[in-house]
């Protein structure tokens, strides 16, 4: 048989039963028979196919197969063609944005602003945002839609932006920023472009320079002073604007270790801000700030003042100056007491015992020390002054002493001291007109210097002194007055008083706070035994307490001001109290009323202060009907 043939039979269609058969049984080749049911023309051609591996069948499902592929492919080209097109509708690159503004402005001046922005693109543009950045100095002002965010950011909601559109935002504002700042202001716009669903991004900025304030501030201070000595703090500002300026306020920043003693004028708040109000255009005014400032040889002391206004709630800052101020040893020494203590508050009607201490602290003599000591207040008695030697010039409020009054002050060598005393009383009556005379200090700077202390290059010839601020309590004063016939709670019972018979009468108390403003004002009284209290009181509610066990009377003031009781009536309140006589007290007059005590803490001098009156009794002078008789004891 051929190779052929065998082919055929091999790859014929039919079941291979027959070759099975022969398969089971012992392989025998001559056994084995080839047929084939086909003419040689048909084996060849299906030969052939078998040996190409593909049937007819085959090739039909090969062909559907490549067109359905042909198809997709075109699809997909269709789409990332279409996709691409799209693509070129829209490039970041193609959204511009820009600020246009000037570079250098006036602090407190009006600034405007455009930022402009186009979109280039073939595509529109979606959720348009314009985010401003700006510092905390920098106040946006008359623009409309716009949003704050916070005090440095806002935003502008521009909607959508059409292809190819051109458009802009102008943005006002003021800067309140010291001379030579730089403020920065930032331009950020965010869109969606209707071809993506991105968020895209573009900014500008603009760096701008504070070339002028419009109020000129200017700060003197001493180059240099020694330790504990006296400072003043001269400060002059000026609207250098044209246009008027309202709520203006200036804020000083002390250094560590100056001790603040008075200003003119007065301070608005603490002792570190002042109110000026409004300030016209051209309008000037000065702040004079003594104290003394304690520190190390060579240290260095900065001040800094702040002007500005009170911008709805906020401090907005027009401009700001530092001065520094050298702490300089010198080789005299001085140190003063008043009632041997180096602080101390004063009462009205106090004396006061100075002592001043000096030494030269150097390694050379020095001669012709003079020792003086400028003491003002218009609280002191000067004509109570004892100057223990020396000279008071009257108006300069100095003492001067020289080697007249000392020996030592002659030649004063080198670790030789001494001691200068004198007196000085304080008023009875404190002078006050108004609500301004209030926080009285006593001021006293002791001084020492000699002309042979060197004078440094470049710097201020350092004289020794040593300043002591003498606060004045305030002076609490207060009346009690009782009344039979009182036209405010009326009274009843036998005048004079009868043994065994129930009489009343109307106490008052009057509390008057002479020169500082006081808190926990009270009033604290003890009823004698044979004297209780009503439950009258005027006016109704008032808060007084009355304590049955123990008798007491207690009337709770709380804050009070300083002038209150001066030049008009001072804080009143008025109970009843009765009495019934015994047989003992026949002859003689009643006792209403034991001492009362008015207690305060004084806010200025940080000091509990208080006032006592006596006793009270039947014998009330200040009942004009009552007069000098019907007060003793009747049987």
């Amino acid at each position: 048989m051929s190779l052929r043939e065998i082919n055929n039979e091999l790859y014929k269609k039919e079941p291979d039963s027959e070759f099975l058969q022969h398969e089971k049984s012992e392989f025998n080749p001559k056994s084995i028979v080839f047929t084939s049911s086909k003419n040689t023309s048909e084996t060849k051609d299906e030969w052939m196919e078998k040996k190409d591996g593909i049937g007819k069948e085959s090739q039909k499902t090969i062909k559907i197969g490549a067109i359905i592929l042909g198809a997709l492919l075109l699809v997909v080209a269709l789409v990332v063609g279409f996709y691409k097109i799209k693509q070129s509708f829209f490039v970041s690159e193609r959204m511009a944005i820009s600020i246009d503004g000037p570079k250098e402005i006036k602090s407190g001046n009006l600034s405007t602003y455009e930022i402009r922005y186009k979109n280039d693109n073939r595509a529109d543009l979606k959720n348009v945002q314009l985010k401003l950045s700006y510092p905390e100095d920098f106040k946006p002002e008359g623009n409309a839609d716009f949003n704050p965010e916070g005090a440095v950011s806002g935003v502008f909601k521009l909607g959508d932006v059409s292809d190819n559109d051109e458009k802009k935002v102008v943005f006002n504002g003021r800067a309140y920023s010291p001379k030579g700042n730089l403020i920065k202001i930032k331009a950020e716009i965010s869109y969606t472009p209707s071809t993506i669903s991105s968020v895209f991004v573009a900014s500008d900025q603009v760096l701008v320079s504070v070339i002028s304030a419009p109020i000129t501030l200017e700060v003197m201070a001493p180059q240099n002073i020694s330790s504990n000595d006296e400072l003043n703090y001269l400060i002059t500002y000026k609207n250098e604007g044209a246009e008027n300026l309202e709520n203006i306020r200036v804020k000083v920043g002390y250094p560590e270790r100056f001790v603040f003693s008075s200003a003119n004028p007065n301070a608005f708040e603490g002792n570190n801000i002042w109110y000026v109000g409004n300030l016209t255009s051209g309008q000037s005014g000065k702040i004079v700030v003594t104290g003394k400032l304690e520190g190390n040889r060579d240290e260095v002391k900065t001040a800094r003042v702040i002007i500005g206004a009170n911008n709805n709630g906020e401090f907005v800052n027009y401009n700001e100056e530092d001065v520094q101020t050298k702490i300089i040893s010198s080789p005299l020494a001085i140190t003063q007491t008043v009632n041997d203590l180096h602080s101390i508050n004063a009462n009205a009607g106090d004396s006061l015992r100075f002592e001043i201490k000096y030494k030269n602290e150097g390694t050379l003599g020095l001669r012709d020390v003079i020792v003086t000591e400028r003491i003002d207040s218009p609280v002191l008695d000067y004509s109570t002054l004892d100057t223990l030697g020396g000279s008071y010039d009257v108006n300069t409020k100095t003492i001067t002493w020289k080697a007249s009054d000392y020996d030592e002050l002659k030649n004063l060598a080198p670790g030789q001291g001494g001691t200068i005393k004198f007196s000085v009383k304080v008023k009875n009556v404190i002078p006050v007109a108004n609500a301004n005379d209030k926080n009285f200090i006593i001021s006293s700077l002791a001084k020492i210097d000699s002309p042979d202390i060197p004078t440094p290059i470049s710097m201020n010839k350092i004289i020794s002194g040593n300043k002591m601020d003498i606060k004045l309590n305030s002076k609490l004063v207060l009346a009690v007055n009782g009344y039979y016939n009182d036209h405010k709670i009326p009274n009843s019972g036998p005048i004079p008083p009868r043994v065994g018979e129930e009489t009343t009468y109307t106490m008052h108390f009057i509390a008057s706070n002479i020169s500082n403003d006081i808190e926990g004002a009270k009033v604290e009284a003890v009823l004698p035994t044979s004297v209780t209290m009503t439950d009258k009181i005027f006016p109704e509610g008032s808060p007084l307490a009355y304590n049955e066990r123990t008798n007491s009377v207690v009337w709770t003031i709380g804050n009070l001001s300083a002038g209150t009781g001066v030049g008009s009536l001072g804080k009143e309140v008025a109970f009843q109290v009765k009495i019934k006589p015994s047989p003992n007290q026949a002859g003689d007059e009643a006792p209403l009323l034991k001492e009362s005590i008015f207690s305060a803490k004084d806010l200025f001098t940080g000091e509990n202060i208080s006032a006592k009156i006596g006793d009270k009794s039947t014998r009330l002078m200040e009942d004009s009907v009552l007069g000098a008789t019907g007060y003793e004891v009747a049987n």
